[in-house]
């Protein structure tokens, strides 16, 4: 298959789904048995489920179904491309493998319950400007790629999936979001504490990761000292917006709402990025891998991306209407195995 035909399948073709046998079969118990199946799939999720947020989705999809409303469905994610990457500030393949991946996750729903999905992007935003010390310029351009990805994928899925992005500054005002992240920074300050030191080393590396150290300020300047307070001052509005932004968790972990994410936890299912990768995709840069008579989309991490240069890849033209970062894919026709140290 040309890669071509394959990436205008993967866009064209993600949001559609035809029931099988065996999906009828399933659906004969109910609609919220057959949601639960897909949604809770081997298929996509890679984490062992927590029975807690098994719990927490029966609950979601059952109020929405009680209702005849459509399943609402919420994926987290940073609203920013590392600076890493050539292709940042705007999205890249990474972006367009995880939305065709979450799309055919959730077509399935589509096809057996009429009132449909609702999926939402939620994208922190003005928490990069603090976190990552990244310019809202640069933040934009990447929001608006990434909405110009969801409306070209729109025009093909299922007429009952309705896509959209909700940000931090939907919910807050910029004043009201940065004295919240204060507050919940100073928190965070608190409950760090009693952390083990393993686990602020891994938040602290995070954050080191994402700094863009000659961003919206220069911190090129800064002494070793100076920049390990930097550091760690992100990792803290790392975990304040994750855990102490009020509005935000009123308004996305409403008990009605199926929540997803990379990794699994009490109330997220962790599907990964795409079916082969667990990289987040805004942190992740996509690559294709051949495989038989097609292809495997690929997230890259930061150093996977490093080790990528010196292998052999072809770089083929694409001709699809999907912004600045679209007009060639890599693609690499060894199978790219990493090393775990």
């Amino acid at each position: 298959m040309e890669v071509q035909k394959y990436l205008e399948d993967q866009l064209k073709l993600a949001g559609k789904y035809q029931l099988t046998d065996d999906d009828k079969k399933v659906l004969e118990q109910g609609v919220a048995v057959f949601a639960m199946k897909k949604l809770m799939s081997k298929r996509f999720r890679k984490w062992k489920l927590d029975p807690a947020c098994v719990e927490r989705c029966q609950k979601a999809v059952e109020l929405q179904i009680e209702k005849n409303e459509p399943i609402k469905v919420i994926y987290f994610q940073g609203g920013y491309k590392l600076w890493r990457f050539p292709t940042s500030p705007e999205a890249d393949w990474a972006e367009f493998f995880n939305i065709a991946y979450v799309l055919n996750y959730l077509a399935p729903l589509a096809t057996a319950y009429k009132p449909g999905i609702d999926l939402t992007y939620y994208c922190h935003t003005l928490l990069m400007e603090t976190h990552d010390n990244l310019t809202t310029e640069e933040i934009k351009a990447y929001m608006d790629s990434l909405q110009n990805l969801f409306n070209e994928f729109g025009k093909h899925t299922h007429k009952n999936i309705k896509m959209s992005i909700l940000r931090d500054a939907d919910i807050y005002s910029r004043e009201e979001y940065f004295e919240a992240l204060e507050k919940g920074k100073d928190k965070a300050a608190e409950d760090i504490k009693s952390w083990q030191e393993t686990k602020v080393k891994d938040f602290e590396r995070m954050a080191q990761l994402n700094i863009k150290w000659n961003g919206r300020e220069d911190w090129t300047k800064l002494n070793e000292k100076e920049k390990q307070q930097k550091i760690h001052l992100a990792a803290l509005y790392e975990q304040a917006a994750t855990s102490n932004l009020p509005k935000v968790m009123d308004t996305v972990k409403a008990p009605n709402i199926v929540l997803l994410f990379t990794k699994a936890s009490p109330i997220f299912i962790g599907i990964g990025s795409t079916y082969t990768s667990m990289a987040k995709h805004w942190v992740g840069y996509g690559v294709l891998e051949v495989h038989k008579d097609t292809y495997i989309p690929r997230i890259l991490t930061p150093s996977q991306y490093e080790k990528t240069k010196t292998k052999t890849c072809t770089t083929p033209a694409i001709t699809l209407n999907l912004g600045t970062n679209f007009s060639k894919v890599q693609v690499f026709s060894e199978p790219l195995a990493f090393e775990k140290h």
